[in-house]
């Protein structure tokens, strides 16, 4: 319990009393007009004491608008709020007691009083909030984390592997938007993944599948790094019908990579190295086995497709990115379960991995964007995350009908930040670990943010600060 105690009352007087105070000014009181209200506060409620005031926002907030002359201040009929300097509890309880006292007497027809809390601008935003749900457009998010570095000192992603860990990427789509994109296969998968009808598999061929998220995920790598060589591996179905059998048939490709790099390795095109957009989350786990459950996914770091994520950096094989998930308590997305929403519930699995990237969102202004999970991870992962953040929820370049959004979008700006990271010389070299850790440690300072913390980790991705 605090010693002093910070107060605001707002009451309404009688029209005779009420004509006392009018007789102030009405614009912003000197500090003897405050001195003569808090005696008029004394005497009319036979305090003991003088409160000091603060300030009368009644009296503070005068009109100044084009083309109305009247200079009077907002009022309520005849209320005024008083804020009061810090009340010791003796004096606060003595005020409460007086004030009742002038209702019971019919002299304060109405009071109120309140605690006077600190308020800020606020921190949080959520699409829904606005008519309109995107903010800015790509240009607008590239200058944010200083994009343009990466070009300046010639980091355009040259002979580095970018593997689109999504839906499947629409080659022609993102032709048409990178006329010079380096787009040199993937994998073919079953059209229907694992929630397919009866029958023989139909085949996708990499580039074939329809424009979506896959190729907007494509679409942020190149934005940051162009030269970048874009794979298409669809390892998202189009619907999941149960979360094991996914989980097994993911942690198969994931395993399957760490023999696959080092092959393609042998040929010239793939010698360079290898990055990792995985802008993916598993946003239920009601059937997910409760730990202590090998087959648990969520809060154990052995579990099979946890462990193939983890070999790929620690064996240096790639570099992995992934979002951090889309289950912010403030306006979490539809999919999440009921126990995956909020802070400490809505980053695990694979998004928890202690040498994986994992990245929330900010809008292109900072403010954090309120459906970002929010860390801590579980203890079993003993890592801290998020790591950082990158801008999402905008409109493509002259083009608002196009939207990039989710910590999706934030993942593939981070991916392209590594690719551009791993065409440069000074950074081309490190190893998953250092320069995960680099990206970390020269994330920028948010203005609305106290960082690292659990939403947003340390920071802004910072290319330049990067490089």
């Amino acid at each position: 319990m605090p010693d002093k105690i910070l107060l605001f009352l707002c009451l309404r007087f009688r029209p005779d009393e009420f004509a006392q105070i009018s007789q102030y000014p009405h614009a912003p009181p000197e500090r003897s007009t405050l001195e003569a209200l808090a005696e008029f506060l004394r005497v009319f409620l036979k305090l003991d004491f003088t409160p000091e005031l603060r300030g009368v926002p009644s009296l503070e907030f005068v009109l100044a608008i084009e083309d109305v002359r009247d200079p009077r201040p907002p009022s309520v009929e005849d209320t005024i709020v008083f804020a009061l300097e810090p009340l010791e509890l003796r004096q606060a309880a003595e005020l409460q007691e007086k004030i009742q006292l002038a209702q019971q007497e019919g002299r304060l027809p109405e009071a109120h009083v309140s605690v006077d809390l600190p308020i800020a601008p606020t921190d949080v935003w959520c699409p829904q909030e606005a008519s309109f749900p995107l903010f800015g457009q790509r240009d607008l998010a590239l200058a944010q984390i200083n994009a343009a570095s990466a070009a300046a000192k010639g980091a355009f992603g040259d002979d580095v592997n970018v593997v689109i860990v999504d839906q499947g990427i629409n080659f022609p789509v993102l032709q048409s938007r990178f006329p010079g994109v380096n787009f040199v296969g993937g994998w073919i998968v079953d059209k229907y993944g694992r929630g397919g009808p009866p029958g023989p598999p139909t085949p996708m061929n990499p580039g074939t599948w329809p424009d979506g998220h896959g190729t907007k995920m494509a679409e942020m790598v190149l934005s940051v790094a162009p030269h970048a060589n874009i794979l298409d591996l669809p390892l998202l179905p189009s619907h999941i019908l149960g979360l094991q059998g996914y989980l097994a048939w993911a942690a198969g490709i994931y395993w399957s990579l760490l023999g696959l790099i080092p092959w393609l390795r042998q040929f010239p095109r793939f010698r360079g190295p290898w990055v990792l957009c995985n802008a993916w989350a598993v946003y239920d786990l009601r059937d997910d086995p409760p730990p202590p459950s090998p087959f648990n996914y969520g809060q154990n770091p052995a579990n099979g497709l946890n462990l193939a994520v983890t070999m790929l950096p620690l064996l240096g094989r790639a570099d992995i990115v992934f979002a951090a998930g889309n289950c912010g308590q403030f306006c979490p997305d539809g999919r999440c379960g009921a126990g995956e929403i909020g802070p400490g519930r809505s980053i695990y699995g694979v998004a928890a991995i202690n040498n994986v990237l994992s990245v929330s969102a900010v809008r292109c202004d900072e403010i954090w964007l309120g459906y970002s999970s929010q860390g801590p991870a579980p203890l079993n992962f003993a890592s801290i995350k998020p790591d950082l953040c990158a801008p999402s929820q905008f409109a493509g370049p002259a083009d608002w009908g196009r939207a990039y959004t989710g910590t999706s979008t934030a993942c593939a700006l981070t991916t392209g930040a590594m690719a551009a990271a791993r065409s440069f010389p000074a950074t081309r070299t490190l190893s998953p670990a250092a320069l995960r850790a680099r990206a970390i440690a020269t994330a920028s300072l948010l203005v609305s943010e106290t960082v690292p913390n659990q939403r947003v980790g340390s920071g802004l991705i910072d290319i330049d600060a990067l490089l």
